[in-house]
């Protein structure tokens, strides 16, 4: 999950929670290969770029939120035992390691898990959202805080934890409402754009950019090497497959139903895994609205239905919207969501430790589209309704 709020629950087809936390925010001349050419070690993210000086790391951020355009934010890492000698550019400065976080997305819990610094965790948003066994036990200890969610932040609270950072993420422009508040409160925020991001291996290929902090920098590149290798790995082997069958995502909510671009990460693990995205003629990365009705109507067109929103059984399906019965995955019996791991509460991992682990999601996709290419696999984080 995306928010460790109600964001959660509708990711497949909308961010719907105003976004939150904007600081040392300015424009940049958008550019889309400047930006890359700065990666050093970044081979796949395009929503960051790392370059190294002799007495800092500077980490941009480009366009972390739905529709923003030539937006930049900068952070300059200094090390904590060393003096900085000259100037140093405009951004937030942040002194490595990082000693004390606060987290408001499940994906920034799983991200610090994969670079083995959950201790460093003082908060979360929303407790009841996360999946991670070590962090709950921690919460239940007291040891960890829940400082709230959208525009019910606990800011008293925030002070008092007085955390190194906070990584924070932006849904739309509404962001900038948080700007005035956080700056009389020195918070330094750190912004992370993963679910912007056009590619698995992208979204995953974030836990460098959260190393810089950490000064985990070799352990993570080495850790993400083996993901990286596994998911081509097992990409070079779905194209084998004689047939791509056609696949469609979401579930109607409200008056819409809202579905991934098709340019967007979800239509890249489709195509990964041997599969055709239903709206892979769509250029967008982002998610969009198609209505109802020609949702059904292009249903029929499709062979497997994948990530069914909040759907638990294909009863919840029915009674989303009883004409849902007629498309072809759902009379097919085609019909697989991402909520083979739910704790008691509201937490799904599919949204935590699935995005740095793409290797795995690939490997349950392939599995459900093309069974004969890994015969015997457990999925992980899929399930038949």
């Amino acid at each position: 999950m995306k928010h460790i709020s109600a964001i959660n629950i509708f990711r497949d087809f909308l961010f719907i929670v105003p976004a939150l936390l904007i600081l040392s925010c300015r424009e940049y001349s958008d550019n889309t290969d400047e930006p890359f050419s700065l990666h050093e070690g970044i081979d796949h993210a395009r929503g960051f770029t790392v370059k190294e000086y002799d007495n800092y790391t500077l980490l941009n951020v480009y366009n972390p939120w739905q529709g923003a355009s030539d937006i930049l934010f900068s952070y300059i890492l200094t090390a904590n035992d060393k003096e900085i000698s000259g100037s140093l550019p405009e951004g937030t400065v942040i002194q490595t390691p990082v000693r004390s976080v606060i987290c408001l997305s499940t994906t920034h819990v799983a991200m610090l898990d994969f670079i083995n610094e959950t201790e460093k965790i003082t908060a979360v948003s929303g407790r009841e959202y996360i999946y991670n066994q070590d962090v709950r036990n921690r919460l239940e200890r007291g040891e960890i805080h829940d400082i709230g969610y959208d525009m019910n932040l606990d800011y008293e609270r925030i002070l008092e934890l007085n955390p190194d950072i906070i990584l924070a993420y932006g849904v739309d422009a509404e962001a900038h409402a948080w700007l005035g508040k956080l700056r009389k409160l020195g918070v330094k925020v750190v912004m992370i754009g993963e679910y912007l991001e056009n590619s698995p291996l992208a979204q995953a290929e974030w836990v460098k950019f959260i190393a810089h902090l950490f000064d985990k920098q070799d352990f993570t590149e080495e850790k993400f090497s083996v993901v990286e290798n596994q998911y081509r790995q097992l990409a070079d082997m779905a194209p084998e497959a004689e047939s791509r069958p056609v696949v469609m995502s979401g579930l109607p909510w409200r008056s819409s139903w809202f579905v991934p671009g098709g340019k967007s990460h979800f239509a890249t693990l489709i195509s990964d895994a041997g599969g055709r995205y239903l709206w892979d003629n769509n250029e967008g990365r982002e998610n969009f609205p198609v209505d109802i009705e020609s949702a059904i109507d292009r249903g029929s067109e499709a062979d497997y239905w994948i990530n069914a929103g909040t759907a638990l059984s294909m009863d919840d399906i029915v009674n989303t919207d009883k004409r849902l019965v007629n498309m072809k995955p759902f009379r097919l019996n085609r019909v697989f969501n991402n909520n083979a791991r739910l704790n008691n509460r509201s937490g799904n991992d599919y949204w935590e430790s699935g995005i740095v682990n793409p290797h795995l999601v690939l490997r349950d996709i392939i599995h459900i589209l093309h069974p004969d290419i890994l015969p015997g696999h457990e999925p992980v984080y899929f399930r038949k309704l």
